[in-house]
């Protein structure tokens, strides 16, 4: 369930500047935020479409607007989103040309995404050798298993070899977890 989710939100994270372009054509082109909403419902994929759809529903059926658009934050979670919310909701109270603003945020989502993606490049190496570190004390001791078992068995009957092989999963583990987390960047 939480893959399927994070595959949910990462589509909705790439789709999101597209559906803000949209929403930003339409009320250039002078339609209301509503109508607005109802185009990216319908002209964008899903997860974007559902979840634009879905405000836009919320309100034709008589929930207030920025109800609807706090409901979106929440089911969707991510900060984008919540930036595109708070944007739209100071825009309904304060004034001032949306579109323009919208068009900002899309292009920020877009640098973010850039940066994103350069950071994955630069800490490749680091998500590599934390791959090979945990993977080499296994694949070595197979090799040494396949070529002397008698050495390696020692590890399986002896007390001290079963602590030993504990400790040394155990630590490996947190290596791992530790290489990992040095090497998750967040934006």
């Amino acid at each position: 369930v939480r893959s399927r989710r994070t595959r949910r939100l990462r589509a909705f994270e790439e789709q999101l500047p597209e559906a803000i372009d949209l929403l930003a054509r339409a009320i250039r082109a002078g339609h209301p935020l509503a109508a607005g909403l109802k185009m990216v419902g319908e002209e964008s994929p899903a997860p974007v479409g559902g979840e634009f759809r879905r405000v836009f529903e919320e309100q034709r059926f008589g929930l207030p607007p920025e109800d609807a658009l706090l409901g979106l934050t929440e089911r969707v979670g991510l900060m984008d989103v919540r930036i595109l919310v708070t944007a739209i909701l100071i825009q309904r109270e304060v004034g001032g040309n949306l579109a323009e603003v919208l068009g900002k945020i899309a292009y920020t989502i877009r640098a973010r995404f850039a940066i994103r993606r350069q950071l994955r490049v630069y800490t490749a190496q680091g998500r590599f050798s934390g791959y090979v570190l945990a993977v080499l004390p296994i694949a070595v001791g197979s090799m040494i298993f396949l070529l002397n078992p008698d050495y390696i068995a020692t590890l399986f009957r002896e007390p001290v070899g079963q602590v030993m092989l504990v400790t040394a999963l155990i630590l490996q583990l947190l290596g791992f977890l530790w290489i990992r987390r040095i090497v998750d960047i967040e934006i």
